[in-house]
């Protein structure tokens, strides 16, 4: 049917455009199974799959602005709060630098948790070696520059 030529059914033109393609068997099978399950034709399931698609397409094109600006954004933030944990660390370095007293070996534990001992090691209060497979205590601690403590079973005991 020629462009504005009448359908037949009211005198009205045809405004819609027939598109023809060629498509794997194994496709059409797949169209005209979902057709059937959506109560559609394969035509309109295919103009609703297109329309979709171009749909989805150009919400991405729009919003990749969007997602651009605020990574931007988030890398900025990220950098200024490192960089402010990074002076933080230099500042308390400093200050433990210039405070000149040794502070006690022990004091950044907050607990102990009695432990069987996977590897030797040495008690950090007598010096006693911790053989693995004895019963010894670690120490918790918040601070990452500190070493792990250990106490063997007789200094963990008198605590």
């Amino acid at each position: 049917m020629a462009e504005g030529e009448d359908d037949g059914d009211h005198g009205e033109p045809r405004k819609d455009r027939l598109v023809q393609t060629r498509v794997p068997r194994d496709l059409e099978s797949t169209l005209k199974r979902e057709a059937r399950r959506r109560r559609l034709t394969v035509s309109h399931l295919i103009r609703n799959v297109l329309e979709d698609a171009f749909q989805l397409v150009d919400d991405v094109v729009a919003n990749v602005d969007e997602i651009v600006s605020d990574s931007v954004e988030l890398a900025r933030r990220v950098k200024r709060d490192a960089q402010r944990v990074a002076e933080a660390v230099r500042d308390a370095a400093e200050e433990d630098a210039g405070a000149g007293d040794e502070p006690e070996p022990l004091e950044h534990v907050y607990g102990w948790n009695r432990v069987v001992s996977n590897r030797a090691g040495a008690c950090a209060r007598c010096g006693a070696a911790i053989e693995r497979g004895a019963e010894a205590y670690a120490g918790l601690s918040d601070d990452p520059k500190r070493p792990r403590a250990w106490l063997c079973a007789a200094c963990g005991e008198a605590l």
